[in-house]
This record gives structure tokens, C-alpha cells and sequence, in this order.
């Protein structure tokens, strides 16, 4: 029988594979090392630093990923190679050109065949890491809208366009700031990976065993407190992060099964920290990336940014925890028991309170002004400082080379996700498809902002599905908020709005990607805690639509009407979620949970009319539940007196 060469003519054997760990290593710590220096120091040019920073990723990236994924167990061979000797070659060909290509005259004419040739390499090599990193759907989006920039001419109507030349796309995608090495690729470059720099350091510091217990301390004394432990571990966690899916796989693993134990069901589990490691990218200050693509595209300040995203993001992990709570008051969950406590907030703030340093300055510097890339610098030096407080934490010379490895691989997929958004986004300028699809829109909606406003929700979580919130965030910014602009709603409304949206695909069925990551661990069905997590994350599709007629729930207007938003919708945000549960008091009637919820939703609408009208109805309910607790409570002491 025929047989095929062994396994070591294709695989890299051992000692080569030892060497390039090594190399891997090495290349990986100098990269975090040059993007200090070039994001904090330096005064290279922006492209050559997107440049440089782009290709010396991918050559990591793809030196350290296989094409696919049955792969993994045969070890790596030699051609995983190519696409990293690739990106070398690519980058160092623009590097080596780049004052020529920076400031030739002509837009086409002026590229060689060498310049054609390694930018349509490099070009290709984006999709490639796309469709290693990010997965399928991106990777298949930017293909269509790729063709729809050759081909487009060729389409009848309102969406043809002029005809593009090859190599008028590859100067455009490649060789200017409107495609891979646009606005996204900008912040990746520079915010992202300053503020996953501070993220990592600040967990190798100890600082994630601070948050943990933080979080098992303060919900472990109430009803649910497992649940209540986990949406407090997530959400701190994913708010650096900024990724749902990963957020959810990586404290998913701690308190998933925790939660089973205390008496969770699994689908129940799972939905708990899908909706809470979403809500990450929604969290001020540091919102994943979400908030330094807005300040990117939008100009406003991203301080403005994470203090108009606040109270919203607030509400919706109140919501969450709300349920939990009185789910938990009407039987489904238990007070943790005195071994599973852990320690009070005062005895971990007494050993841990170096840790707040940096979260304070972090804090203090944004608020003040500054930059937000001197802010996270500022940031990562106090972690490194702070970290010598105690012995166990100490960031000595190895724990400082591994956490710089650690930030080159997890910036990877920000990277892969936004330069396949600079495709996406080259794509609308280069076309025009953004001002044709949001004309399109404005005639289906007519001139009513409501109408616009659910087909944009629609379009948000269409697109979202299956897609990290930056690349989810950056398309449906393109697609949808032109269209909103024209109707008179305000930027950061607009924004807000389609980047709640983005965020939410991630929970929403059928392609909940961060419930699917929750249902794996869980081992519960997928499509269950969908929905399960469509429910606990219902505030998020709720607020939206309510910012936008009133900037108050995004803190803009006077003082005491911000102030009269937040009030309200605190209260209505927990009435809602007893309605949802059935409980307030005591079990809650059907038309005493409809009661509920009706009048939560009228309380999250600021104005007087709907805050007197959900007064009465959440305070009808609330008395009758009062005397109903009373007499059960004067019915269970009688006996024993």
C-alpha cells in the first residue's frame, strides 16, 4: 500500500519548533517594547507607524496560528511559514519605499509592479488573518464588499458607481489611509494596545485576585450571590477586555461551574455570564475599544464619550442584577455558605488598596484631560510600581517579558478585526455606498426617526452576528448613522445607539456568539441561553431608543434633569426586572408583573407625564405586595409567639 511521507518531512521538527517559541518570544516583548516608543515618545509619521505595527503582527500572528484548525494536533509545518515570511517581506518593502509613496503626485501612475505586487500581498494577507482570527463572517464580508468595488459599475440603479482598476483598489486599500491603514487600524495602534498593555499588567500585579474577591465579598452575603459574583467578575474584566466571546470564556470557566454548584441550571449559567461579559464593551471608563473608535470617527472627546455611556451601562447591569435578586428571593438561589465567602471589601482593601493607585490615576488623568494614550502610559507605570508593594506581586525583568508577550498575542484579533474594517470603511468612502444606502433608508423610514430607528436596530444585529464589537461597531457606524444624522439626531445619540446594537448581536439568537461560548462551558444548549440572555439583557434593548429622544439618560442637558433621568430610571429598571421575575414582595400576579413592567418602562422615559404615570402603577403594586408581606410575616410569627 502507498503511504505518504512521514509526518517529519511536513511537520517542523522539534528542536526548530523549541528555536521559533524562542524567536516568537523575543519578537513579540520587542514589539510591545517599539509600540511604547512609538506611541509615547516617538514623532513617526502615523502611517509608517500603522505600517510597521500592521505587518510586524501579522508576521507574529501567522507564525503562531495554523491555516486550520485540524492542524493543531500535527504541530505546525512549514508552509504556516509563508504568510509570515510574507508580512516580513511586505513590511519591510514599505518601509524601505515609503517616502517615495508617501509624497508621490500621481495616485496610480506612480506604482511600480513591485508596489502593485506587495500590495496586493499585502492586501491579501489581511484577509487571511481575518479568516484565521476573526472568523468567517468577517472574512466574507470583505470579500463582497471588495467585489463590490470591481464590479459595481457593472450594477444597474441607484448603487452602481464608477468603474475602479485593480490597481486603483490596491492604492486605495494599501497605499492611503482609506483602507487597512485607516481610523480603526489608528486606534488599535495606539489606544487599544496602551490600555491592553495596562489591562494585562494590572492582572500579572494581582489585581484580577483583587477583582475576583471583590466581587465573591460583596454579593456573597445576599440571595444569588453566586450569580450576583459572576456578573461583578465579568463585567470588571470585560470592561478591559472589550470582547464578549473571550470575556465569557475566560471567568466563564471559574464561575459557570461555581454557579452549577450552588443550584444554577446550566442554560441559566450560561446566560448570567454571556449578558455580563457583553456589557463590557458597553462599561466605562475603559469600554474595550468601542469608545476610542467613536472618539476616532465622531471627534468628541473620548472623556465625554465614557461619561455620556455611564448611566446607561449602569442601568444595564442594575437590570441584570435585579433579576438575579428577585429570582433569587422567589426560591431559584441560594445564600453562598460561610467557607465560599472569602474575605470582607475591608480585609481585601487593606492587603490590595496598592492596586487602586493606578485605577485612580487612570481615572483622575481622563477626567482632567489628558490623552487618553499618556493616561493608560501613566497607568501601566503605576501598575509596575505598585506591583513591588507586596513580594508576590513584584513585576521583575521575567514577569515584565512575559506580560509584554502576553499584549502582543492578545492585540491580534483588535488587529485582525480592524483592518478588515478598513476595508469595509474604504469600501463605503471609495464608492459612495454610505451616502446611497443611507438615502435608501431615509426613503423606506420616511422622514420618522422611530421607523429609521428599528431598521437600524435590525441592520446592527444582522451585521453584528458572529462579529467582535470593534469590527460590528465600525460597519454598522458606516452603514446605519448617515442615515440617522439626516434626521436630525445627534452624533453621539447616533453612535450610542448603533454601538449598543453592535455589542448586543452578541447575545442575540441565533448567532449569540458570547452565549454560545457560555453554552460550551455550561454544557447547556446554545439556542436556550440565547434567549435566555435576550432577557437579562433587555434594558440594552430598551435605553437606546430612549437616549435618543432624550440625551438626558446620556448626561446631556442641565444638572437637575440628568439627575431626575437617573433617578427615575434606576427605580424603573429595577420595577421591570420585578415584573420579569414575578417578585417584588411576594410572588407577583400576572397583571401585577404586567403592572410592572409597564410602569418600569415609564419611569425609564424621562418626563412627567410618564414618570407620574409609572409612579401609580409600580406604587400600586408596592403597597399591595407590602401589606401582602405583612400578614405573611404576622401569619409565620403568630404561632411561634
Amino acid at each position: 500500500m502507498a503511504q505518504g511521507p512521514p509526518a517529519a518531512a511536513e511537520t517542523i521538527p522539534q528542536t526548530e519548533r523549541k528555536f521559533l517559541r524562542q524567536a516568537l518570544l523575543w519578537a513579540a516583548v520587542l514589539l510591545s517594547l517599539f509600540q511604547i516608543w512609538a506611541v509615547l515618545f516617538s514623532t513617526m509619521d502615523p502611517l509608517l507607524h500603522r505600517a510597521v505595527f500592521l505587518f510586524w503582527v501579522m508576521a507574529l500572528a501567522f507564525t503562531g496560528t495554523r491555516a486550520y484548525r485540524s492542524q493543531f494536533r500535527e504541530g505546525p509545518r512549514w508552509f504556516d511559514l509563508a504568510p509570515a515570511a510574507l508580512s516580513v517581506a511586505a513590511g519591510v518593502y514599505f518601509i524601505s519605499q515609503f517616502d517615495r509613496i508617501l509624497y508621490r503626485w500621481s495616485l496610480v501612475d506612480a506604482l511600480t509592479p513591485a508596489d502593485l505586487f506587495f500590495g496586493a500581498v499585502s492586501y491579501l494577507l489581511v484577509l487571511e488573518l481575518t479568516r484565521r482570527i476573526v472568523g468567517w463572517a468577517v472574512f466574507t464580508i470583505a470579500i463582497v464588499f471588495s467585489l463590490y468595488v470591481l464590479a459595481g459599475h457593472l450594477l444597474p440603479g441607484t448603487f452602481s458607481h464608477r468603474l475602479f482598476s485593480a490597481p486603483e483598489f490596491i492604492d486605495q486599500m494599501v497605499y492611503t489611509i482609506n483602507g487597512i491603514f485607516g481610523a480603526p487600524l489608528a486606534v488599535a495602534a495606539t489606544y487599544v494596545y496602551l490600555f491592553i498593555l495596562f489591562g494585562v499588567a494590572l492582572f500579572h500585579s494581582g489585581a484580577g485576585e483583587f477583582f475576583m474577591g471583590v466581587a465573591q465579598s460583596v454579593a456573597a452575603r445576599s440571595r444569588g450571590g453566586a450569580a450576583k459574583m459572576a456578573v461583578i467578575a465579568c463585567g470588571l474584566f470585560g470592561m478591559f477586555s472589550g470582547s464578549a466571546t473571550s470575556d465569557a470564556v475566560t471567568t466563564g470557566t471559574l464561575t459557570i461551574p461555581f454557579m452549577k454548584r450552588m443550584g444554577y441550571k446550566p442554560a441559566d449559567a450560561g446566560a448570567i455570564v454571556a449578558v455580563s461579559a457583553t456589557g463590557g464593551g458597553i462599561m466605562p471608563p475603559i469600554m474595550g475599544s468601542a469608545a476610542f473608535l467613536m472618539a476616532e470617527f465622531t471627534g468628541i472627546r473620548y472623556v465625554s464619550i465614557a461619561v455620556a455611556a455611564l448611566l446607561p451601562a449602569v442601568l444595564y447591569y442594575l437590570c441584570q442584577l435585579s433579576q438575579i435578586h428577585f429570582r433569587a428571593l422567589g426560591g431559584a438561589g441560594e445564600i453562598l455558605p460561610d467557607e465560599e465567602r472569602g474575605p470582607s471589601v475591608r480585609q481585601l482593601l487593606l492587603r490590595h488598596w496598592p492596586f487602586l493607585i493606578p485605577i485612580a490615576g487612570l481615572t483622575w488623568l481622563l477626567l482632567s484631560g489628558a490623552t487618553p494614550t499618556k493616561s493608560a502610559g501613566v497607568a501601566f507605570a503605576l501598575t509596575l510600581g505598585v506591583s513591588w508593594f507586596r513580594k508576590e506581586s513584584r513585576i521583575g525583568w521575567r514577569k515584565l517579558a512575559t506580560l509584554l508577550e502576553e499584549t502582543a498575542r492578545a492585540v491580534v484579533v483588535v488587529v485582525a478585526a480592524t483592518a478588515s474594517a478598513g476595508i469595509l470603511v474604504g469600501a463605503f468612502g471609495i464608492t459612495g455606498l454610505g451616502g446611497k444606502f443611507s438615502g435608501l433608508l431615509f426613503q423606506v423610514a420616511g422622514q420618522t426617526v422611530l421607523p429609521a430607528l428599528l431598521i437600524t436596530m435590525v441592520i446592527c444585529l444582522i451585521l453584528g452576528m458572529g462579529m467582535p464589537t470593534p469590527s460590528a461597531y465600525i460597519l454598522t457606524a458606516v452603514v446605519a448613522v448617515p442615515a440617522l444624522l439626516r434626521l436630525g439626531i445627534p452624533t453621539l445619540g447616533a453612535h450610542m445607539f448603533v454601538l449598543y446594537f453592535a455589542c448586543m448581536s452578541a447575545i442575540t439568537p441565533p448567532v449569540a456568539v458570547a452565549a454560545f461560548a457560555a453554552a460550551g462551558i455550561a454544557g447547556a444548549d446554545p439556542n436556550r441561553v440565547g434567549f435566555k440572555a435576550l432577557r437579562l439583557g433587555i434594558v440594552a434593548f430598551i435605553v437606546p431608543f430612549i437616549f435618543v429622544y432624550q440625551p438626558a439618560l446620556l448626561m446631556q442637558g442641565a444638572p437637575l434633569e440628568v439627575m431626575m433621568a437617573a433617578a427615575t430610571s434606576v427605580i424603573g429598571v429595577i420595577a421591570l426586572a420585578a415584573g420579569l421575575e414575578g417578585w417584588l414582595m411576594v410572588r407577583a400576579a400576572m397583571w401585577q408583573r404586567l403592572m410592572l413592567v409597564g410602569g418600569g418602562l415609564l419611569m425609564v422615559v424621562p418626563g412627567i407625564a410618564t414618570d407620574g404615570g409609572g409612579i401609580l402603577l409600580i406604587g400600586t403594586v408596592a403597597a399591595l405586595h407590602w401589606r401582602a408581606a405583612r400578614a405573611s410575616r404576622t401569619v409565620a410569627i403568630g404561632p411561634a409567639e
